[in-house]
């Protein structure tokens, strides 16, 4: 058998859907790249050895909630 090729491979709509998508999340990114932006700063002000409490986990799950909300019914609509 010969090896596969990408033309004989389907294409993974997901990513692209998903990047689509940004632009309806846009108060959710601003969100968590504010914070991330605010997090860099207190690492790199931070004494070496402290801890610094900064995190984005919170603003990082609602932009993929967003992204995940607004991508599904496209996704289902793509499958066969």
């Amino acid at each position: 058998s010969s090896p596969s090729t990408m033309s004989d491979e389907a294409v993974d709509p997901k990513p692209e859907i998903e990047e689509g998508c940004k632009s309806h999340c846009q108060k959710h990114l601003a969100a968590l790249e504010a914070c991330t932006e605010r997090t860099n700063k207190a690492i790199a002000e931070a004494k070496p050895g402290e801890e610094v409490p900064n995190h984005c986990t919170g603003q990082y799950h609602d932009f993929w909630h967003c992204i995940d909300h607004c991508a599904a019914p496209k996704l289902f609509k793509e499958l066969k």
